[in-house]
Formats: structure tokens, sequence, C-alpha cells
């Protein structure tokens, strides 16, 4: 039974308070989501797949790949704009290039901490199969 309106805004006031704990199914899965310190004053979401989070799934070749729908997509540019600009005033834009293939690339990774329950829950609403199991 998919997650209708309703129990989604439910579900975002209940990530929005102090110390949630709600569980989720997700084909074979529980996917668990509870607020934890992320430092002095700061809180964040962490998701929990069947109630862990293992440093090797921050590489994509160990990672399951459920990881990719529930963990938050984030991106970084390698050079910061003004390193851009200064390697290309100082080597030209075509010796910027050659000497520096990936000057325009942008790294990214899977975060499994959210920063607001609105965050999540927009996310997690994309997922097909997604079963609500506790709140």
């Amino acid at each position: 039974m998919s997650i209708d309106k309703s129990q989604w805004v439910e579900i975002e006031e209940i990530l929005a308070s102090w110390m949630p704990c709600i569980e989720f199914k997700l084909g074979d899965h529980k996917v668990s989501i509870q607020r934890i310190s992320a430092g002095e004053g700061k809180t964040q979401l962490a998701v929990y797949l069947d109630d862990h989070i293992k440093g090797e799934w921050f590489s994509e070749e160990k990672r399951p790949d459920i990881i990719n729908q529930i963990w938050r997509p984030r991106s970084k540019a390698i050079y910061a704009p003004k390193e851009v600009k200064s390697i290309q005033k100082d080597f030209g834009k075509r010796d910027a290039k050659k000497y520096f293939p990936n000057l325009h690339d942008r790294q990214n990774w899977c975060d499994p901490m959210f920063p607001k329950a609105s965050v999540l829950v927009r996310q997690f609403k994309k997922i097909d199969g997604l079963i609500l199991v506790k709140k």
C-alpha cells in the first residue's frame, strides 16, 4: 500500500520533532530514520539501511543499489570558481583545458544525512514500493 498525502504530512511533522524514529520497508530491506547529533547544537536526520550505515557503501563498487534511492545525492565542483578563473587567466583557456582536463568537472557522492525533514520527505515521496512500517 502506497503512502498517501496526509500520511506524508504526518511523517514530515514527526521527522521535524525532537527525537523521531520512523521505519519503512523497501523490497527486502528495512529503512529507518533517526535524528542524530551532528555537532554542538546541531542535529541531522540519518537514514539507516537494515540498521546500519557502513563505510564501504560510500564507494560505488560495494554499495547496494538501494542506497542511491534513499541517501541524499550531493555534488561539488573539483575546483572553486575563483580557482578556475585564476587558472584560466594564468594559462589561457586553451592551455588550462590541456593542463587541467578536469577543471570544470564535479565530484558526486551520496550522503546518509539530511539537514531537514522536508528535504528527506521530498526525496522519499519519489520512491516506488516504499511501505510505512512504524511511526
